[in-house]
């Protein structure tokens, strides 16, 4: 396996970029890229030719999140002026405006059915999930302290809810935490599970494994350094991946489930074997610290091809072609 750099867009936005998501391809439609920025904008690019083909507006803070939803049809951006934006893709036109307390919105996902949207809560220690036909807030899962049988708002240690990622059969919430704790929660019940530990430091990206035989598998990413892969049911520590020389800021999984990459302050993006549990690869397309890397969808040609996207604080984009 390997990552060929393909284009890199400098200048991608007119600030810090700190998010990306791909909007899923159909038969009509081919594959587009949502990044989000510090410059208050959300930008819809083109793949296959490396250009910015929409600029969305509709924020007046920097943007920290995008997601988008399993149908392509919709998106969403979350910024630090405390709003949701829920649009249409092709249109911009804006479907709902979700509104939470300040510090309270974080990293956004779509569940895999497309059925709620899910918010790292911030400071409210929780996470809050969404109706997405009434765009309702059904739910607040709260962490509860460590030691604690049930979640009480009356605690002193609240965890700062920084990252958020659904399990493939979307019976599983995982969320990172500012502490370096994880917490894993039974969606169907809104009930808290267990703890995940074993870092140290913040956890800003998570990400499930796409397999449904593998759905229990989760990798994070923390400002300690390291990579860790759990098992979220078992509440085990599989591995632990190290080799950026600083705060990794993001995972995510290749489509075929062999491969992981990595984002960090470091400012590198490196690839890891899975079977080998080893970085194979590490580009250095960007000068500033990278904030997310996203795995677009497969090849129509090769199920095994896909791309990649890096974003950054250097405001570029790059491109690379995993097989």
């Amino acid at each position: 396996m390997k990552l060929a750099s393909l284009d890199s867009v400098t200048n991608a936005h007119d600030d810090s970029i700190w998010s990306a998501a791909w909007v899923r391809s159909t038969e009509e439609y081919p594959a587009l890229l949502l990044t989000g920025g510090l410059d208050e904008t959300v930008r819809l690019w083109d793949p296959s030719n490396f250009t910015c083909v929409q600029t969305f507006t509709g924020h007046c803070l920097g943007v920290v999140s995008v997601a988008t939803h399993p149908t392509r049809r919709i998106a969403a951006s979350a910024s630090i002026d405390s709003f949701i934006r829920v649009f249409e893709v092709d249109t911009n036109n804006t479907i709902a405006t979700l509104e939470a307390s300040p510090s309270e919105v974080w990293q956004l996902q779509f569940s895999p059915n497309g059925s709620n949207l899910a918010a790292a809560g911030g400071g409210s220690s929780s996470v809050k999930l969404w109706d997405t036909t009434q765009w309702e807030l059904v739910t607040t899962m709260s962490i509860p302290r460590q030691g604690a049988p049930q979640p009480s708002d009356k605690s002193t240690n609240k965890k700062f809810v920084l990252s958020v990622a659904w399990s493939p059969d979307g019976r599983l919430l995982a969320c990172g935490s500012v502490d370096g704790t994880i917490s894993v929660f039974d969606v169907a019940r809104a009930k808290f599970l267990h703890f995940l530990d074993g870092h140290t430091m913040p956890v800003r990206s998570l990400v499930f494994s796409p397999s449904l035989h593998d759905s229990r598998i989760l990798f994070s990413a923390s400002d300690d350094g390291h990579v860790h892969m759990y098992d979220a049911e078992g509440k085990t520590l599989l591995t632990s991946l190290s080799g950026h020389a600083s705060w990794v800021l993001s995972v995510d999984i290749s489509p075929d489930g062999a491969a992981i990459a990595t984002g960090s302050s470091d400012k590198t993006v490196r690839l890891w074997d899975l079977k080998m549990r080893a970085a194979t690869q590490t580009l250095t397309n960007h000068t500033d610290q990278v904030w997310a890397v996203a795995f677009g969808p497969t090849s129509r040609a090769d199920v095994r091809s896909c791309m990649l996207a890096s974003v950054s604080d250097d405001k570029s984009l790059s491109f690379y072609q995993y097989s």
